[in-house]
């Protein structure tokens, strides 16, 4: 499953969303769209650092953009599993 997909899949699900809640790339995470709270998102983070073996430190989090969307996530998550800074 690619990189996006298995993104949105949890954010889905700390989202609290059923699976007819339209998630896309482009939907934002914290600012607008889904309004995620800090609790959601350390959810997100964890999840995803458990899906794909890979750490969010602090450095890739303060980055501009990486919490803007799901698919700027999804990119970081990229970038990471195939070991780009």
């Amino acid at each position: 499953m690619p990189i996006l997909q298995r993104t949105i899949d949890i954010v889905r699900r700390a989202a609290g969303l059923g699976p007819d809640e339209p998630i896309r790339a482009d939907t934002g995470l914290v600012g607008s769209g889904l309004w995620l709270d800090s609790v959601a998102v350390l959810e997100v983070i964890m999840a995803i650092e458990k899906e794909f073996g890979i750490q969010l430190d602090r450095t890739v989090l303060s980055r501009e953009g990486t919490l803007a969307t799901v698919g700027s996530l999804a990119g970081v998550v990229q970038s990471l599993v195939h070991g780009d800074p």
